[in-house]
């Protein structure tokens, strides 16, 4: 690794350190403005109609110090590793808790994620080596139908068409984080092909266009012109070169599938943490939905950085100098 390599990564490494402090600024300023009482939401009624019982369990979480002062210790604690203890889930640990919820969400969205890159690589290739035939005008038209399909809308057709009707598949999946893959993978297919479908459709739509972009380019004309064989010049240089963006759009990507899990997790009752974060907000846990942000957010901020220098790496024709200089 070059050193300028090695500044451009230091230096973007040291911009995530005010971007989380921004991120962690935001985030707690809308949790604690927005509607709803953790105190409130953790007692029963009658308890919540006791002026005294409230008061104390409002000191007890801490929630009586003014905003500011709530907010420093929490930062303080956080730099140091300590993301708080839930006000509900049992007093839990938030790390505790989301160890506990990671792995379902990365086996599920890493299954949407790797299937729709396998599916849409070939079909955005077929796509843009027979522009404007029967395939090509159908692969355009099922891209826009499957980014424009609302998820929950077709997770709740899917659960009651293929789960309810013809009782193929089970539509909860609350319990089965432990089982056997044997009898665990049937809860996978509904949400992984819910969460897959727009993948296909976006990766798809992106790599056409990618690939159209190549292959029309100065130097695969004089490939073919030398007289190399169609294959060996599609898929001997034009689609190396093609491939490169999708590596940025992947990254580009990951908000979306964080964000994704949250509704489709919930509505299939998936032990991730979209679910957590669900569960989270309707109990007003505050230090829960703050420690999930700042994990999603810190995973997606190194990523870009990952993605970055991968595309750099992999492509020699970008250059780090003007981005370390500038």
């Amino acid at each position: 690794m070059s050193s300028e390599m090695r500044a451009y990564l230091a230096r973007r490494v040291l911009m995530l350190i005010p971007l989380l402090l921004g991120l962690s600024l935001v985030m707690f300023t809308l949790v604690h403005i927005s509607p709803g009482d953790p105190a409130a939401a953790m007692m029963s009624p009658q308890a919540a109609n006791n002026p005294d019982y409230l008061v104390q369990t409002r000191e007890n979480l801490g929630l009586d110090e003014p905003v500011y002062v709530q907010y420093a210790i929490w930062v303080g604690n956080l730099a140091t590793g300590d993301f708080g203890t839930a006000y509900s889930f049992n007093r839990k640990p938030v790390l505790d808790l989301i160890g506990e919820r990671v792995m379902g969400t990365l086996q599920l969205q890493g299954a949407a994620l790797l299937i729709g890159i396998i599916v849409a690589v070939p079909v955005g290739i077929i796509s843009a080596t027979r522009q404007y035939s029967l395939w090509d005008h159908s692969v355009t038209v099922g891209s826009f139908v499957g980014l424009a399909i609302p998820g929950f809308w077709l997770a709740l057709l899917l659960q009651i068409w293929i789960g309810v009707e013809l009782g193929w598949l089970p539509i909860i999946s609350t319990g089965q984080a432990n089982a056997d893959w044997s009898e665990r993978w049937k809860y996978f297919v509904l949400p992984v092909f819910v969460l897959t479908l727009p993948n296909i459709a976006y990766f798809a739509r992106f790599m056409r266009s990618s690939m159209l972009e190549v292959i029309n380019q100065d130097y695969i004309t004089t490939a073919r012109a030398k007289g190399l064989a169609r294959k060996q010049v599609l898929y001997g240089h034009a689609l190396r070169n093609a491939l490169l963006p999708m590596v940025t759009v992947i990254g580009l990507q990951l908000p979306q599938i964080v964000g994704g899990a949250i509704i489709i997790e919930q509505i299939f009752a998936w032990p991730g943490l979209g679910l957590l974060t669900w569960d989270a907000i309707t109990r007003r846990d505050y230090p829960v939905i703050l420690g999930i942000t700042m994990v999603a957010g810190a995973v997606i901020m190194i990523a870009s950085v990952v993605v970055d220098a991968v595309y750099v790496l992999l492509d020699p024709r970008v250059s780090v100098v003007g981005s370390v200089n500038g």
